[in-house]
């Protein structure tokens, strides 16, 4: 379990581990989707460069929200998808976390993003970047890909 701050002072509570993640009911999705060996992010309008997510609407699943937002937010149509993580913010939004292989990419449909942003090699985001979402700027980012370093869908480079 790890336990930080994000980027606007709020607490964050990042777990891992299925037998936690399992018991809560996530309201909200984030979504790390490969494809090709690139980590596929989303150009939100306002934001800046972000990674697909969002709410889990009213009648649907959290697997559900994840390939809909992962396509409204990146055109990206999903081979494979599994749940690798969860966190909260602030004791009381719960986010699951996903990895996903895209098996193909088509234009955003989301109103709110303009195009999807291909990263290879996968950026550190330590320095924060100006054309980068704040939402990126915590240890939810780099810990996940750190989680996902042996994960089969993404194909991250080990560090040396």
């Amino acid at each position: 379990m790890h336990h930080f701050r994000d980027d606007f002072g709020y607490d964050v509570t990042l777990t891992f581990d299925p037998d936690v993640y399992r018991k809560r009911t996530a309201g909200h999705v984030l979504i790390f989707p490969f494809w090709q060996g690139k980590l596929v992010f989303t150009r939100h309008r306002t934001r800046g460069i972000e990674l697909p997510g969002g709410k889990v609407e009213p009648g649907e699943t959290s697997i559900g929200a994840a390939i809909r937002e992962t396509y409204e937010e990146t055109g990206a149509i999903l081979e494979a998808i599994e749940r690798i993580g969860q966190y909260t913010v602030a004791g009381d939004l719960v986010k699951d976390i996903y990895a996903a292989r895209v098996l193909s990419l088509e234009t955003p449909t989301g109103t709110d993003v303009e195009k999807a942003v291909l990263f290879s090699p996968i950026p550190d985001l330590r320095d924060k970047p100006p054309a980068f979402s704040r939402y990126l700027f915590d240890d939810v980012y780099p810990l996940t890909l750190a989680r996902l370093a042996e994960h089969p869908f993404a194909h991250i480079p080990r560090k040396t």
